[in-house]
């Protein structure tokens, strides 16, 4: 008999308050998918030759210090949140995105903030390769805005997308609630609604107790009006394309982009 292995949430560890609403998301995403929260903070200091040690007699002291007292203060977070969780944590040397996608081979997801955290949000929303979203081994989750609303599972609409559409499925049977589709903004209303139909019955073959409520338009492609669209959902599943010329990589579609800047929700990216 194969061993169960319990899924792995993963979440990165920083110091600022988007940061502890990312422990926070996945404390309780942990709790939802029957897992376990493992803690990770990426230690640049090494690869910066600076000294590290604690100041001789002052207890705690240290930039190493510091670090330990990231992770302390981040279990206390989620047992705050989550008190019988299962927690684990790791220091590792070395740059956050190198960190986080060493990470990810042994994750079910991995977990960060959306802001403050200065050059890796910038890599993540579209520079050179998507680092963190581009490299990991398991989809990524970037938490905005409140990680608390009640909503549905926001899902947008990809022409092959078929991995994004059977997560958010699994996503809303997990958390028992609906899924909203987002349509293209050029779509008018009767490829909207065939889109809707054919995602209905796609989701019907697999989950078949999930509800896809419907579908919202966008006025544009513009950021403000993508991201109201977005409004009230719990969670937005976004795809990210295969680059075709490296397979290890996801181009940067405008809506993966522009849903990481600007969405005020959780936004999760999963490879089309």
């Amino acid at each position: 008999m194969s061993p169960v292995t319990t899924p792995r949430v993963t979440v990165g560890v920083f110091d600022s308050p988007e940061a502890d609403d990312a422990v926070r998301w996945a404390a309780h995403h942990a709790h939802v998918i029957g897992g376990h929260l493992h803690l990770v903070h990426a230690f640049v200091w090494t690869e910066l030759d600076v000294n590290t040690d604690p100041i001789p007699g002052v207890t705690g002291s240290g930039i190493r210090g510091a670090a330990d007292g990231l992770i302390e203060d981040a279990v206390a977070i989620a047992r705050e949140l989550r008190p019988e969780l299962t927690i684990t944590s790791q220091i590792i040397d070395g740059n956050p995105v190198p960190v986080l996608v060493g990470a990810s081979a042994r994750s079910e997801v991995i977990v960060v903030g959306g802001r403050g955290l200065g050059r890796l949000l910038a890599i993540i929303v579209g520079s050179k390769s998507l680092a963190l979203a581009a490299r990991a081994h398991c989809p990524v989750v970037v938490v905005r805005g409140r990680p608390d609303v009640d909503g549905p599972i926001g899902l947008i609409h990809h022409p092959r997308g078929q991995e994004a559409a059977l997560r958010a499925a699994e996503l809303a049977a997990c958390y028992g609630r609906p899924i909203q589709l987002v349509a293209r903004a050029d779509a008018d209303e009767q490829r909207a609604q065939e889109v809707l139909a054919e995602v209905r019955d796609e989701i019907a073959r697999t989950h078949p107790g999930v509800e896809v409520q419907g579908v919202t338009i966008p006025a544009s492609d513009s950021p403000r009006e993508l991201v109201q669209a977005s409004e009230g959902a719990s969670m937005m599943v976004v795809a990210g394309e295969k680059d075709p010329r490296h397979s290890d990589r996801i181009a940067a579609p405008r809506q993966l982009v522009t849903v990481l800047r600007f969405a005020h929700t959780p936004v999760w990216v999963e490879r089309a």
